[in-house]
């Protein structure tokens, strides 16, 4: 391996501001501060912009990747002082201000005046880790990207098909988690099958296929109120979505998946397809910051619990921002995914 490099001596004499992540965090920090005078350093485990509340667009076929996620060195090209380096974060030191980042077998060691880590939120089986496989998530590009091929595959599987049952359970799509991600995912693949798909088929009708949306909860849309959800459930209903609340997932495995509903009866549904959009987790980054600033916790879920001003507690130059912080006595807050609908193309989604 490469012994690690530093940047300290490429960053100028200004003040350096390290930025974690290229999400809606990372990114609206570093464009906030092109006329500050200071030099920015934005490390990224990827090289593009992702714009997650178009995955599920994505994953049905409508949108490319590219139209998604543009190429973050391209978006801040012309912002002199930004630097953008590729590199997975491996380890910092609050103490003396220093964050490492690995590419291939290089690692590069950089200083910073200020740090914001904003590196967001990933998939959560609830501890079920191994339905992953069978289940994929709704996070990345690559998620997307694999539950287009599955979601394809199973009309052309239930094409050849020549068992009847075999065929229904190719047409069955169950989505778990009837969050926004989840709602919209479930709602688009009624349309893909209804109208991108229609007459594209001799074996089978596309329209034939059944779209389950479960969850664990008592309502569609929990976060946004019984009147919302309610409205998104009868109009997911009139679109043959079957809407099944209240319904634990136990196992998943290649055939299907077992569901425990609210009375402890389990029943199980033979399908093809199966989505994970059940639930997020905070990066293991917050893990990483708490464990450097004492009196600094996580939550439940892996947030890094924040000062007021979004600091760390003990590190008044470190701030954790997007869906890393957890802030004490905000039961919720606007994230930037949710305020950034009026930036996004039309579409037939269910929205």
């Amino acid at each position: 391996m490469t012994p690690p490099s530093s940047e300290g001596s490429s960053v100028g004499r200004r003040h350096h501001v390290v930025i974690i992540g290229s999400g809606f965090g990372g990114l609206n920090a570093a464009k906030r501060l092109k006329r500050a005078d200071v030099d920015i350093t934005l490390i990224s485990k990827t090289t593009t912009h992702l714009f997650q509340p178009l995955l599920y667009q994505v994953a049905t076929g409508i949108l490319s990747e590219g139209d998604i996620a543009p190429t973050t060195r391209l978006i801040l090209r012309n912002q002199k002082n930004v630097r953008v380096l590729l590199g997975e974060i491996i380890d910092m030191d609050l103490n003396a201000k220093t964050v490492t980042s690995k590419l291939m077998d290089m690692q590069t060691v950089t200083p910073f005046d200020s740090l914001i880590v904003a590196a967001g939120a990933q998939q959560s089986y609830f501890g079920n880790d191994d339905f992953a496989i069978f289940a994929p998530g709704m996070k990345t590009i690559d998620d997307a990207l694999e539950l287009r091929g599955r979601i394809l595959g199973a009309f052309e599987a239930a094409e050849v098909a020549t068992d009847h049952a075999e065929r229904k359970r190719r047409l069955t799509f169950v989505v778990v988690g009837a969050g926004p991600t989840g709602v919209e995912l479930a709602g688009e693949i009624v349309q893909l099958a209804e109208r991108t798909l229609a007459g594209a088929f001799r074996t089978i009708t596309p329209s034939e296929c059944r779209v389950i949306l479960l969850d664990a909860a008592p309502a569609v849309l929990p976060p946004m109120g019984p009147k919302l959800g309610l409205k998104a459930q009868r109009k997911l209903e009139k679109m043959d979505v079957e809407v099944q609340l209240n319904a634990m997932v136990t196992a998943v495995d290649y055939k299907g998946i077992t569901v425990r509903d609210k009375d402890g009866t389990e029943r199980r549904i033979d399908c093809a397809c199966k989505v994970w959009a059940a639930g997020v987790q905070a990066s293991p980054l917050g893990k990483m910051v708490a464990e450097q600033s004492e009196g600094t916790e996580t939550d439940r879920a892996g947030r890094v619990v924040v000062e007021p001003d979004l600091t760390v507690k003990g590190h008044p130059y470190v701030f954790v921002i997007g869906d890393l912080m957890a802030v004490p006595g905000v039961p919720g807050w606007l994230k930037a995914p949710s305020r950034g609908h009026d930036m996004r193309p039309r579409s037939s989604s269910t929205r």
